[in-house]
């Protein structure tokens, strides 16, 4: 049994199995003439549809397709998403494919993101979405005018979402991505590292360097493959935090991105979770003498200046260096952050 992503190609059969299931589980519950309604709706074309603004899956056995789901954003927000269409063929319920699907919604980039999941649940499915940690929505545990539940799932954040940009955890798998930017000399050297020599190399900085607890692997959001990463250096983790309210911002980014507001545009929201999320009261950071895409990046992001350092070790380049150190305090933040709004 595996599950993949949808495909267009896919949508007939997903409209027979969705079809198929709701004739023979949920008549159980509901009217006959209530369901044969809504089996009208669920067409190829409504599933290529809900495709469009969703990540749809597919559970397959044999290379035939058994259930299918969906998760997508809750009415467009950022950090609330929900789950749609959970439909398992009635001879694989009870099996675990279910919890396969939910598993994987859960995992994916939606649902990372979002601080809460909502799913309307019908009453056939009441009992297993709460078994997976669903409660009633504000407590109200009665059937809506939909003839469904709404249930919903609060959870810690796991990723980070901007316009244009998707900040996540690094993963083992990561690795092929990191090596195809991180080879380049004209990204690591600068920032005090040497360029990766082969991909086993990545595979470590990700085990060992990029292992964090804030630090991210930088995403666009159509896509889930790292271009850069960023990191809030914990106290323990950096020379520049002496405390745990403080920490130190470090980040790089594959040189075909330069130049188009990625890194302030990253740098600002990992500033605000810092802040805001993790109650910092200062966030340092600092660049090397001629990093000067580095020293616009700060300025963008709010950091200011606070100090130059001669002779600063680079150790992994084997090499002493003129650095520069910038500082964003809590209040610098809130005094932008009133400034942004009074221009509104």
């Amino acid at each position: 049994m595996n599950i993949r992503r949808f495909r267009e190609d896919d949508a007939g059969i997903v409209s027979e199995l969705i079809i198929r299931t709701i004739r023979i589980s949920n008549t159980k519950d509901y009217p006959e003439d209530l369901m044969e309604e809504l089996v009208k709706t669920e067409t190829p074309e409504k599933v290529t549809g809900r495709a469009s603004w969703t990540h749809t899956y597919v559970v397959e056995d044999n290379g035939t397709i058994i259930a299918t789901g969906a998760v997508g954003p809750y009415w467009g927000k950022l950090d609330e998403s929900s789950l749609f269409t959970i439909f398992v063929l009635p001879e694989y319920q009870g099996k675990g494919v279910g919890r396969l699907i939910i598993n994987t919604l859960e995992n994916d980039e939606y649902a990372l993101r979002a601080k809460r999941i909502e799913i309307p649940a019908s009453i056939t499915g009441l009992p297993f979405y709460r078994k997976m940690g669903y409660d009633f929505k504000d407590g109200n545990d009665q059937i809506d005018e939909e003839h469904l539940y709404r249930l919903e799932k609060f959870k810690p954040v796991e990723a980070l979402v901007t316009e244009r940009l998707y900040l996540r955890h690094w993963r083992e798998s990561d690795a092929e991505a990191m090596y195809k930017y991180c080879q380049d000399p004209d990204v690591g050297p600068i920032a005090g590292w040497p360029p990766h020599k082969n991909i086993d190399e990545s595979r470590y900085v990700i085990a060992n360097v990029v292992n964090g607890k804030e630090a991210y692997a930088i995403c666009l959001r159509e896509t889930d493959d790292p271009i850069g990463c960023i990191e809030l250096k914990l106290n323990g983790r950096s020379d520049m935090a002496f405390s745990d309210d403080e920490c130190e911002m470090g980040y790089w980014l594959g040189k075909p991105f330069w130049g188009q507001g990625i890194m302030p545009e990253a740098g600002k929201e990992l500033v605000r979770h810092g802040f805001e999320d993790l109650g910092m009261k200062r966030i340092w950071c600092g660049y090397y003498d001629g990093n000067i895409k580095s020293k616009r990046a700060q300025e963008k992001i709010g950091f200011i200046y606070q100090w130059t350092s001669e002779s600063v070790d680079v150790p992994l380049m084997n090499e002493t260096r003129r650095g520069f150190v910038s500082l964003i305090t809590i209040e610098d933040y809130r005094k932008a952050k009133e400034n942004e709004q009074s221009a509104e």
